[in-house]
C-alpha cells in the first residue's frame, strides 16, 4: 500500500471518527435518560430511551473502531476508515429527526389538532361550541380523550383531561395543570369562538408540567395555541393539524 493511500485512509478516518461522535453523544444523553426515569417520582413521556440508546452506542463505537483501525493503518484500514465515514455520515442524517422531544411535541401537537378537529364537529352539529366542561367533554369523548395514553406515571398511563374558561377573550396562559395532556379550552360568552392549549413537560424524561410551546422549544418559541371561530354557511373551512 504506497503513503499517499495510508495518509488519504487516515484522514477519511479521522473524518469518520468525528462523524460519529454526536451519535455516541445521543446514545449517552438517552442511557442518561433511561437510568433518570428508574428513579423519577413524576410524570414523563414513554419511549424507547434504552433500546435508542444501545442502537447509538453499538453504531457509534463501531464506526469508532473502524476509525481507530483505520489510523493504526491495520489491515484493510481503506475499507475501514470509508466504513468509518458511512456510519457517522449515516448517523448524522439520521439523528436529526430521532429522540423524545421530537416524538413528545409532535404526539402533544397531534392531540390539540384531534381536540379541534372534534370541536369544528361539534359547531357543525350544534351551531355553537360546547358551553361547559360536560357538553365539551361530550365533544372530545372519542378523539383525544380515549386516544392512547403518551404520558405516564409510576407506569400507569396519565388519562388525559380537560379545562374550561368560560367567558374568554383569548388564550389562556396561565399556570398550567398539574398533568401533562391537559387540554384547555377558553371559549367566549357566545360560544362561537375558542382558543386551545395544551399542558406537556419540559423534559421528555420526567420534567416540570408547562404548556406546550411551538415546536416544543420553551425557551425560543411562544405558546402553542388553536384558535377557531364559529364556521358560517358559505365562508371556507379552517384546516387542521392531523
Amino acid at each position: 500500500m504506497s503513503k499517499v493511500t495510508r495518509w488519504t485512509a487516515g484522514f477519511i478516518a479521522g473524518v469518520g471518527a468525528l462523524a460519529n461522535i454526536p451519535a455516541l453523544a445521543t446514545g449517552f444523553s438517552l442511557l442518561r435518560d433511561w437510568i433518570r426515569l428508574l428513579g423519577w417520582d413524576g410524570p414523563y413521556f414513554k419511549w424507547h430511551y434504552l433500546s435508542t440508546a444501545l442502537i447509538c452506542l453499538l453504531v457509534s463505537g463501531l464506526g469508532l473502531g473502524m476509525a481507530v483501525r483505520a489510523i493504526r493503518r491495520e489491515r484493510l484500514c481503506v475499507l475501514a476508515s470509508i466504513a468509518s465515514l458511512c456510519l457517522g455520515l449515516g448517523c448524522m442524517v439520521t439523528l436529526p429527526d430521532v429522540g423524545p422531544r421530537l416524538d413528545m411535541a409532535g404526539g402533544v401537537q397531534k392531540l390539540l389538532g384531534h381536540a379541534d378537529h372534534s370541536l369544528s364537529d361539534w359547531d357543525e352539529a350544534h351551531g355553537r361550541f360546547p358551553s361547559d366542561e360536560e357538553e365539551l367533554r361530550m365533544a372530545l369523548s372519542i378523539r383525544p380523550l380515549r386516544e392512547s395514553a403518551i404520558f405516564f406515571l409510576h407506569g400507569h398511563p396519565i388519562p388525559y383531561d380537560v379545562r374550561v374558561r368560560a367567558d374568554a377573550t383569548g388564550p389562556s396562559l396561565e399556570t398550567a395543570p398539574s398533568n401533562p395532556g391537559t387540554i384547555i379550552y377558553a371559549v367566549t360568552s357566545d360560544h362561537k369562538e375558542y382558543w386551545l392549549t395544551i399542558t406537556s413537560l419540559r423534559n421528555p424524561a420526567g420534567g416540570p408540567v408547562t404548556l406546550e410551546h411551538v415546536a416544543g422549544l420553551f425557551e425560543m418559541e411562544p405558546i402553542w395555541v388553536m384558535h377557531r371561530k364559529h364556521h358560517n354557511p358559505g365562508e371556507g373551512y379552517q384546516s387542521f393539524i392531523e
